[in-house]
């Protein structure tokens, strides 16, 4: 710094220099104390370089115009009446006059300056990357942030020697910036989406043929399929106020408790009764004095880890199936279609069935997204009317004195039971769920019959 008299000679940290008056040491401490800080601007003119918004554009423009209209004067002199440069309404209205108003559209756009912006860190190697995330996806691979970082850092030396919390906030404004969001996974499958949706393909258009016929009966062709039904659907989201760092969320002590319930639907919309398995011993305290409480309109049964093993599953033939196969009339016969769960495909389970007079098909490992009606149309409707009771129930009862109490196994059998009910009552929901794009198991003439 050379001091000139009352002045020295500054330079700012773009290299630019201009002088500014020299105060003495004791001024400099009071201004510090009792004066507001006060920006310079910047430059040896004097004059600060402003970016107009859109909106600010079109108000300026019209403030221009009247000022012209009631006053007579030009444009050049309404221009410094409102302190803004005279050339940049000239370009303005040149922008205006040119294509359809580039200005107004901007401003649809809700866009703040027509101003691409600098040239993103990841500019040199936005195609790869766009081809790495998209043939991911296409072989169904799940694609997070830190994977882009670390590819992204492979096809840049000079990317990778950025700090790691610099590349993340890069790779954010870049998917950002193409549309690109997490989203919930909806199908998971061991083997490539193309390859599930031609095996599920060439296996509707085989089974389609086989259900066709007088020896078939809408209301004989039947899905059964396991669901889960939690105790606790606590949520991993919640409102707070913005700006909060910490989100707490309390979880109860029995998030992990399910019971597995066993749907069965036919092909013209008939709900069979359900069959619910419990944790514990099979001829337990349970099974022998809580289920005898329980609706009669559903079975129950016991499993060590609430799962459908062959026991439970031949119990479900003899106290559901059997039952309903018995209504069918002779000239019928009746099919039961099975996802390749092990415990479907054993042979004492097949053997029971078939000795029934059903006829058992499986559908192929994977396509159970695709092509098996309970998964398609029935297993969401139906937790979404579970969840709206368990909500119910955790605002009036489940909150006590600051705890989160356990719901019993009576409080889940009346969320299933009401659940049921209610899905019967509408019926179309049962009957949709044998349809998806590309996938029906009936002509589309007949869906609603």
């Amino acid at each position: 710094m050379k001091i000139e008299g009352f002045f020295y000679l500054a330079r700012s940290k773009f290299g630019a220099t201009h002088l500014r008056p020299r105060t003495p040491p004791f001024q400099l401490e009071f201004e510090s104390s009792t004066m507001p800080r006060v920006v310079q601007p910047g430059g040896l003119s004097g004059k600060m370089r402003v970016r107009y918004t859109a909106r600010r554009k079109l108000a300026l423009l019209a403030s221009a115009k009247r000022i012209m209209e009631e006053e007579g004067l030009t444009l050049r002199m309404a221009a410094e009446r409102l302190r803004v440069c005279h050339s940049l309404f000239v370009r303005w209205e040149a922008q205006r006059s040119a294509n359809g108003d580039p200005i107004l559209a901007m401003l649809k756009k809700k866009c703040k300056a027509n101003h691409p912006g600098p040239i993103g860190q990841l500019k040199p190697i936005e195609v790869p990357l766009l081809r790495y995330i998209f043939e991911q996806r296409e072989q169904g691979m799940a694609v997070a942030t830190l994977d882009l970082v670390i590819k992204a850092s492979t096809l840049s030396a000079e990317f990778g020697l950025k700090h790691f919390t610099a590349r993340c906030s890069a790779i954010k404004r870049f998917l950002s910036a193409h549309s690109l969001v997490y989203r919930m996974g909806t199908h998971e499958t061991q083997r490539r989406p193309e390859e599930v949706a031609t095996e599920a393909a060439e296996y509707m258009a085989l089974v389609r043929q086989l259900l066709v016929g007088p020896h078939r009966d809408r209301r004989f062709i039947l899905n059964m399929d396991q669901t889960p039904a939690w105790f606790s659907m606590s949520r991993k989201r919640t409102l707070e106020v913005v700006g909060v760092k910490t989100v707490h969320i309390r979880t109860s002590t029995n998030d992990t408790k399910r019971a597995t319930v066993a749907v069965t639907i036919a092909s013209d919309g008939t709900v069979l009764p359900l069959m619910l398995v419990f944790k514990g011993e099979r001829t337990g305290r349970i099974a022998t004095t809580e289920f005898s409480t329980y609706p009669t309109t559903h079975h129950y049964r016991c499993q060590k880890k609430a799962w459908m093993d062959e026991q439970v599953m031949l119990d479900w033939v003899d106290d559901v199936l059997k039952p309903y196969i018995a209504t069918a009339p002779e000239h019928v016969i009746p099919v039961l279609i099975l996802d390749s769960y092990h415990c479907h495909m054993m042979a004492s389970v097949v053997t029971r069935i078939q000795e029934l007079g059903v006829e058992v098909m499986h559908i192929p490992g994977g396509c159970t997204s695709l092509c098996q009606p309970v998964d398609v149309g029935f297993n969401k409707p139906f937790k979404d009317r579970i969840r709206r009771q368990w909500v119910s129930w955790m605002i009036a009862e489940g909150v006590i004195h600051g705890t989160t109490s356990s719901p019993t196994r009576r409080d889940v059998v009346g969320w299933v039971d009401r659940a049921v009910a209610e899905m019967r009552s509408e019926g179309t929901i049962c009957r949709n769920a044998w349809q998806k794009t590309g996938y029906e198991w009936f002509a589309a003439e007949g869906v609603n019959n």
